[in-house]
């Protein structure tokens, strides 16, 4: 991982909302933009496995944005190494970490 500090590239996706069932706005991920966001560090963090009622994994990954890099919500997704991944939560504030430092967001995914 050190050589690809600041090196990574990752696409934001962000879909529109949309009327769904019952009035219900929902995301329209068929018809998400994207936006490429180059000069990231990210890697996996942790990884679990349930085979209870039926094989699960679950993956979790940290996204370190360069600072001049959009915002990311925890409404978007990201694409990287292959895969779609949820935002987990509310991404950290970037003025909490220093004036040089980018958005730090926490990534999830639920496979099976």
């Amino acid at each position: 991982m050190p050589g690809n500090i600041g090196r990574q590239t990752v696409i934001l996706l962000d879909a529109p909302l949309v009327a769904g069932d019952y009035n219900v706005e929902t995301r329209d991920w068929a018809h998400a933009t994207d936006t490429v966001v180059y000069g990231c560090t990210i890697d996996y963090a942790a990884a679990t496995e349930s085979k209870t009622a039926g094989d699960q994994t679950i993956t979790t990954a940290e996204l370190f944005m360069p600072r001049r890099a959009p915002k990311v919500s925890e409404w978007q997704r990201v694409r990287w190494d292959g895969r779609t991944w949820e935002v987990d939560g509310v991404p950290d504030d970037t003025q909490q970490s220093g004036p040089l430092s980018g958005q730090a967001v926490r990534l999830l995914e639920v496979a099976g």
